[in-house]
């Protein structure tokens, strides 16, 4: 009996101690559960800590990038995109790596062809010290007006001539520009122009019958009104101000003028409706003065530009305002009507060499007014013209120091060309 009670305390005391062993890996596991909750916890934190470091470096990157380009306006790229909302670690070391690549790029000569070029076509570069300039345009005009000699009779029919007018007009001017950067605020320029015309007139009438047209053409070629002009750079682009440049320019009359020039009467025909002049200007015939603002500004990731222009004619005396052959000279004064321009547009960088850019310019003139020696002073009926053109462009740097300037232009009004193309071939000396 004594022997089986041993054996029954024997027992309880094993299951004694399995109960308090088995309690105590309980009583482990369960700190260890703990702990490694609070490690978790700890790691989150750090890491959210580390996303708010790394938002506040992209945003201090950003700022600096801004005081650069506000610093050193003459060297400024095309924005940088960055997004909204970075993503942690390897977005700001995409960024920064980016960055240094900017940095590194700025110091070769096609870091800001795109941009230098871009902005010497739509606004003003101070940042070379000579350029000359070839560049060839077309431009063609196409009208026609319906011409009616007699009187109507019953308000419905008409007796008298009836002809229809057809004129197409094509213009190429060939140009050199040369443009001097005096300083880092100051730049001269010279253009000198090679107009050649041809002028091709129809109508009907020939031979006295209705349906027989006459055509005839005439065409000259002669130096163009050579201008002077002058840049000074206003304010330098800022985060707050657009870049503002002055311009200021002279045109001399150079040219062949438009006065005293024959009207002749169908040369190679006998039809009288058709009169043609003798040969064609290439020229106003009488200085003018030039002044206006132009404006730029850098954004993502584009480049906005606009300007104004206010162009004054003198009046110039000539001798023979007349265009009836054989008559006496009819000398005379001539005052061409001022005019406004207004222009705005904007361009992309596509990369360091290429760019684009759309624009829009209206141009509108003031009524002339002639002065017969001795006579008075006469307004020229429908001489107040609205001139408006869209224009496209592409520039692409073709080495280091030339680039290909192309532009196409589409005529809004009826007083603007149908269209016209153009490119020319700046060389940075």
């Amino acid at each position: 009996m004594r022997f089986s009670n041993r054996i029954i305390l024997g027992v309880m005391l094993v299951l004694s101690s399995a109960n308090v062993f088995s309690a105590d890996t309980s009583v482990a596991k369960g700190v260890a559960t703990q702990s490694d909750a609070d490690k978790i916890a700890r790691m989150l934190k750090e890491i959210e800590q580390l996303k708010n470091v790394n938002q506040q470096v992209l945003r201090q990157i950003q700022r600096l990038e801004k005081e650069l380009v506000s610093t050193l306006p003459q060297q400024k790229k095309a924005p940088v995109v960055s997004p909204s909302e970075p993503a942690p670690t390897k977005q700001a070391n995409r960024v920064a790596s980016s960055k240094r690549k900017d940095v590194k790029v700025k110091k070769t000569p096609e870091a800001s062809r795109s941009v230098t070029d871009l902005e010497r076509e739509v606004h003003t570069a101070f940042n070379q010290t000579f350029s000359l300039e070839l560049g060839f345009e077309y431009a063609h005009f196409d009208q026609s007006q319906l011409v009616l000699n007699g009187f109507l009779a019953l308000d419905a029919i008409f007796l008298g001539e009836i002809s229809i007018d057809e004129i197409e007009s094509d213009i190429l001017k060939t140009s050199i520009v040369g443009r001097w950067g005096f300083s880092d605020r100051i730049q001269l320029s010279l253009d000198i122009p090679y107009i050649y015309r041809e002028t091709t007139a129809r109508t009907g009438g020939a031979e006295l019958g209705s349906r027989l047209i006459t055509e005839t053409g005439v065409d000259d070629s002669n130096l163009g009104d050579i201008s002077l002009g002058m840049s000074y750079h206003l304010i330098a682009e800022t985060k707050d101000w657009p870049d503002v440049v002055l311009n200021l320019s002279v045109t001399a009359p150079t040219g062949k003028e438009p006065y005293g020039i024959d009207l002749i009467v169908d040369p190679d025909g006998d039809n009288t409706n058709l009169q043609i002049p003798d040969e064609l200007p290439t020229g106003s015939g009488v200085w003018s003065l030039s002044t206006g603002l132009s404006f730029l500004t850098t954004t993502d990731p584009a480049i906005l530009f606009a300007n104004i222009a206010y162009t004054h004619y003198f009046e110039e005396s000539f001798s023979d305002l007349g265009s009836t052959p054989g008559a006496l000279d009819e000398p005379g004064d001539i005052k061409l009507g001022d005019s406004i321009q207004i222009g705005l547009g904007i361009a992309f960088a596509i990369n360091e060499r290429t760019s684009y850019s759309m624009s829009f310019t209206q141009r509108f003139f003031n009524e002339a007014e002639v002065t017969p020696k001795g006579g008075r002073t006469q307004k020229v009926i429908g001489s107040d013209t609205s001139v408006g053109t869209f224009d496209v462009g592409v520039t692409y740097a073709l080495t280091d120091r030339l680039s290909l300037v192309t532009n196409l232009g589409l005529g809004l009004t009826n007083d603007s060309s149908d269209y016209k193309f153009g490119f020319r071939f700046p060389y940075r000396f």
